[in-house]
């Protein structure tokens, strides 16, 4: 999701210079056993070293804002302490806000705004009686993005939370189109129009802003 969106990003931003950081197939939760689709899986081998990645990343380049979007891996089942949890039960929550507090201590290291995305409403693929897999499901995306805005909350280097859910599902539930406008390739993924005509209007005028206060 992430990578799509730096990827699709219009070729002249006004205003400021973007550098796509995004990794396809990576969060910051990196317990290595968990469930996708149903089915056991694990993590890419390069998901391990997100923090010396973002670390990197933020004193090379010395952003003026940064954007975070996780939450496809994030909304998997993992195993934690021998048992297999999700976001929404206490103490994968805790696990999960740790990782996130230590995203925003990288990415604001050197001063910069972070903007938080929220996550959407996804539909990658149905259960064979033509159900949502746990990690579809509008729960657990919920419960992802209430944790983000606690998170966000409580933060010292207060991170700015951007509703970018509100905007991609706009009636409150997962669709393909949004103003006329196809904004899913596959359920998940953003198309470039959908980041051209309907994202990146919306993001683009709040990162400046972001910039200059």
């Amino acid at each position: 999701m992430s990578w799509t969106l730096g990827a699709y990003w219009p070729a002249d931003p006004a205003g400021f210079t973007l550098t796509n950081e995004g990794v396809q197939g990576c969060g910051i939760a990196v317990l290595p056993e968990l469930r996708y689709g149903g089915e056991p899986h694990t993590n890419y081998p390069y998901c391990a070293t997100w923090e010396s990645r973002w670390g990197g990343s933020t004193a090379s380049q010395d952003p003026d804002v940064v954007v975070v979007l996780l939450d496809r891996w994030e909304l998997m089942d993992r195993r934690l302490d021998g048992r297999w949890t999700h976001v929404g039960e206490p103490a994968y929550d805790t696990y999960l806000s740790a990782q996130l507090r230590r995203a925003v201590d990288l990415t604001a290291s050197r001063g910069a705004r972070v903007a938080l995305l929220t996550a959407p409403y996804t539909r990658r693929q149905e259960r064979p009686d033509g159900g949502l897999w746990p990690e579809d499901t509008p729960a657990r995306v919920d419960a992802w993005n209430r944790l983000l805005t606690e998170v966000a909350g409580s933060h010292r280097d207060r991170p700015v939370v951007l509703d970018l859910n509100r905007v991609l599902c706009p009636d409150g539930a997962f669709t393909w189109r949004v103003g006329g406008v196809q904004v899913r390739s596959d359920g998940l993924h953003l198309t470039p129009a959908g980041v051209q005509r309907v994202v990146a209007p919306w993001l683009a005028p709040q990162l400046l802003r972001l910039a200059t206060t």
